[in-house]
């Protein structure tokens, strides 16, 4: 619904919020024939959408007791788990540098703060470790897949002026 109804973008004043689409919603918006331009003004169900899919690739972050570090742990095991989250944690840091001195994007600071908290918080032992079936494997590629499709390392834009 939110991208049904984006208003055609308007010439860009210099200064504002740039809300970058996470890979769903420009899939959506291709598949719709809804031309996406970061310069459009939002509505709310846009940016209810917008704000989901950002949560969303937050929790399925492969560190801790995230979602996405629950399916780490159960799909490869507490060493990896480890390594996994670590890995995250330093691309996500290089990424906010990156980010904030290519695009003024301050936003993958937050990406780094919550794993730098995250990783603090060890995933607690289970009591008795099965092997994974063919359907909960499945289950681990398709939040993968939605991790894909939500994140976007510099989802907000700072921009200064022309």
């Amino acid at each position: 619904m939110g991208i049904l109804t984006m208003q055609p973008a308007v010439p860009a004043s210099g200064y504002g919020i740039i809300f970058h689409d996470p890979l769903l919603l420009r899939l959506l918006a291709r598949l719709l024939g809804v031309p996406l331009d970061p310069y459009s003004p939002t509505n709310s169900y846009y940016l209810a959408a917008w704000i989901g899919l950002l949560v969303t690739s937050l929790n399925l972050m492969p560190v801790g007791q995230l979602d996405g570090g629950h399916g780490t742990f159960a799909v490869f095991g507490q060493g990896a788990h480890r390594f996994i989250g670590r890995l995250a944690f330093v691309t996500m840091a290089v990424l906010a540098v990156l980010g904030f001195l290519w695009h003024g994007s301050p936003s993958g600071f937050l990406y780094t703060v919550l794993l730098a908290v995250m990783l603090r918080v060890r995933h607690p032992q289970p009591e008795k470790i099965e092997p994974l079936g063919v359907g909960r494997i499945l289950v681990g590629i398709v939040t993968l897949i939605v991790f894909a499709l939500c994140f976007w390392p510099f989802p907000i834009t700072i921009s200064y002026g022309p």
